[in-house]
């Protein structure tokens, strides 16, 4: 999906917005087959293939207004309002999550067609839904750009990449919030497992940094074996678990993938003062000599980073990220969730 052709809908969104905002806001299903339809048909969702979309899906107590599917699962409920109606409904939002946590469906997203939000209902456990809520968008609010670069979260690779982030065990209870953490990097046989991060479980926090806040990578300043960042959250609002340095460095790879900023075309990327490749289209270094720990970020054209670890994965992440022209400032990390 080129993003130029999510940028022309987004435009042709607003004028429809503009010109039939007085029907819309007096009718859900002309808001559906207006606006939501053709947004979820460009990030991927045929709302015609009911392997895909099933809209009024059966589920507890009433139906979902649409269920994203892959494979015999939904991973993600979409609620949709008419225009300009409140989406944080409590009693809309409460049955939803609970159908979502019920079910062991990852997300649970309420629209009304020009503002997105997106929930995590097994995030945080008994938390307040707010803290449940990882990305919202507004179609009308800032640029196309800025918009499509949020509206990326519903892209139904990516959907699909981060439902299977993580996965319930066998018979427990979605309430428990047990789950095991499955990678999704795909690594290149017979290359050695990358080395555990030498890292104490309870490094004392560099001074002045909140371990519950999250933090510019551009401005972290770490000494050497400072334990690993838990997650990462990048521009367009997804939140991605870790649990080694080198993770950090495969997500931030494959975002930037995925949202079109990396390719082939601007590698290999260099690690800083040294001889080294840290994202190459193959994975052989300046001098000939192969990663010593490669990992390969899929996609149609797959690209490798090599295995560094440490808090200085945070100095190399910071180079792709700049060496791609996008601003490290909007990618942080927190030590320690809430």
């Amino acid at each position: 999906m080129p993003l130029e052709s999510l940028m022309t809908l987004v435009e042709k969104l607003r004028e429809q917005i503009d010109a039939h905002g007085s029907l819309l806001r007096q009718n859900e299903a002309l808001t559906r087959y207006t606006l939501i339809d053709p947004l979820l048909r460009e990030l991927g969702w045929d709302t015609e293939n009911p392997t895909l979309v099933i809209p009024e899906y059966k589920g507890v107590g009433g139906s979902a207004d649409y269920a994203l599917f892959s494979g015999d699962k939904p991973l993600m409920i979409v609620e949709a309002k008419k225009l300009d109606t409140s989406l944080r409904d409590e009693k809309v939002l409460i049955q939803g999550l609970a159908y979502c946590q019920k079910r062991g469906t990852r997300y649970l997203s309420v629209t009304d067609g020009r503002r997105w939000e997106i929930y995590e209902p097994h995030r945080g456990g008994a938390v307040p839904i707010d803290k449940k809520r990882i990305v919202e968008f507004d179609l009308k609010n800032g640029s196309a750009a800025e918009v499509c670069s949020k509206a990326l979260v519903l892209r139904r690779s990516n959907v699909e990449r981060l439902s299977n982030a993580v996965y319930l065990l066998e018979g427990e209870d979605v309430a428990d919030e047990t789950v095991l953490r499955r990678p999704n990097i795909e690594r290149l046989p017979d290359s050695p497992s990358p080395p555990e991060d030498p890292t104490p479980k309870h490094q004392p926090p560099s001074p002045g940094l909140d371990e519950h806040e999250w933090q510019p990578i551009s401005g972290l300043n770490l000494q050497k074996g400072h334990a690993s960042p838990r997650e990462v959250r990048f521009p367009d609002g997804l939140v991605r678990p870790l649990t080694t340095w080198r993770e950090l460095m495969d997500e931030v790879t494959r975002w930037l993938v995925d949202s079109n900023y990396l390719t082939t075309s601007n590698c290999p990327i260099q690690k800083p003062r040294s001889k080294f490749y840290v994202v190459s289209s193959t994975p052989v270094h300046p001098d000939g000599r192969e990663f010593g720990n490669p990992h390969r970020i899929g996609g149609v054209e797959s690209l490798y980073t090599e295995g560094f670890s440490g808090p200085q994965v945070a100095d190399i992440a910071r180079t792709v990220i700049e060496g791609v022209g996008q601003d490290p400032e909007k990618f942080k990390v927190r030590f320690s969730p809430p």
